[in-house]
């Protein structure tokens, strides 16, 4: 279990690099091609930053974004 938490947290920590650079956020699918992570560990990272309150999610469906805030 400590393995994967500690796998989650290095993916939670490319997602925010992607994100540094980004101030106007990343689509789920932008985030995905930069940090080439698979969809799964993408989420987790992201429900991890979510959790965090480092995230923010702007929009909705096909027009959702992921920023830092």
């Amino acid at each position: 279990m400590e393995e994967q938490t500690g796998r989650i947290g290095d993916a939670a920590g490319l997602v925010w690099k992607a994100l540094e650079r980004k101030s106007e956020g990343l689509s789920p699918t932008q985030l995905k091609n930069k940090t080439e992570l698979g969809a799964d560990l993408l989420h987790q990272a992201i429900g991890w930053l979510a959790r965090e309150d480092k995230i923010v999610l702007l929009g909705a469906g096909k027009s959702l974004k992921i920023a830092l805030k």
